[in-house]
């Protein structure tokens, strides 16, 4: 597959994005992870290696390719269905992704078809007894889940992450966020080059989904809630807001969330031709890490 002319493949390049080097780390790793699928999708193969090798070196082969193999899972069995998680799921991971502060909580909300993952601050048996204790931690508490039986748990929100399962409810601490700048205005949160390669690639099956789920992650950093959602929706058309859900949070950070995904070898196939194609032909002009990374991603 080839690019219009009237889109290069360095248009589908993070560095085309205003600001991307303030964007907080787990974001960039999440856009650039998803632009390496995308520029593979596209032909930009040169293009994917750059980006891939510069994964590899900032995360270390292992985790990087266990992020890409991860995604290529979730992307792979993706498809929408008619009971998709809420955007607050969605837009719960993003604020990790985004690392974005709370400072007001409102009250808990109903969630269903994902579940809150994250470290356990105490187990109640009665759920007004855990709301209660949720409202008192204030935005230090993430939300309030069920683990089968009669008893609730309140989830602290600090690494914490929605997760899809069907027949799941969780109560999502609903905590507004400080924006950094607020730019939430078409004007000011409009990129050129961005909305060229958007009318460009939204032709193009298996590209314009990754591109759009990127930028949905780059515009929410910046503070552009309205046009990283209606992206975040563009990409749902095929994926559904499960998948995004997955995205954003296991798929994120899959080693320190302890996400076990049982990864076919149809799957792991395909991401190592991908990732073999990076290092062929030449080496790297810089040393990639062999060995097992002991880095995170930090939220």
């Amino acid at each position: 597959m080839k690019l219009p002319e009237k889109v290069s493949c360095s248009d589908l390049m993070p560095d085309t994005l205003e600001h991307f080097d303030s964007v907080p780390q787990p974001a960039q790793i999440m856009i650039q992870a998803t632009l390496v699928l995308a520029l593979q999708n596209a032909g930009c193969s040169h293009h994917a290696e750059t980006l891939g090798l510069g994964l590899y070196q900032e995360l270390g082969q292992k985790d990087a390719s266990d992020l890409l193999l991860t995604m290529i899972k979730i992307l792979d069995t993706a498809k929408p269905t008619g009971e998709n998680t809420s955007f607050a799921a969605l837009q719960f991971n993003l604020d990790q992704l985004a690392q974005k502060q709370t400072f007001h909580c409102r009250g808990l909300m109903q969630v269903d078809g994902a579940l809150l993952h994250g470290q356990v601050y105490r187990e109640y048996k009665w759920f007004p007894t855990a709301a209660d204790a949720c409202h008192r931690l204030g935005n230090v508490c993430g939300g309030v889940i069920t683990n089968g039986s009669s008893s609730f748990q309140v989830v602290l929100r600090n690494g914490s992450y929605f997760w899809p399962q069907h027949g799941s409810h969780s109560w999502l601490h609903e905590c507004y966020t400080q924006a950094r700048m607020r730019r939430s205005s078409l004007e000011h949160c409009v990129n050129v080059t961005d909305q060229r390669a958007h009318k460009i690639v939204g032709f193009i099956p298996g590209v314009s989904t990754l591109y759009n789920f990127a930028t949905s992650i780059y515009y929410y950093t910046q503070d552009c809630i309205d046009l990283a959602k209606k992206r975040a929706q563009e990409g749902a058309i095929d994926l559904g807001f499960d998948a995004l859900v997955a995205l954003t949070g296991g798929a994120a950070t899959p080693l320190r969330m302890g996400v076990a995904i049982a990864v076919k070898p149809v799957f792991i196939k395909g991401a190592e031709a991908l990732i073999d194609n990076f290092q062929k032909e030449e080496q790297p002009p810089y040393p990639v890490p062999t060995n097992v990374s002991d880095s995170n991603i930090k939220t």
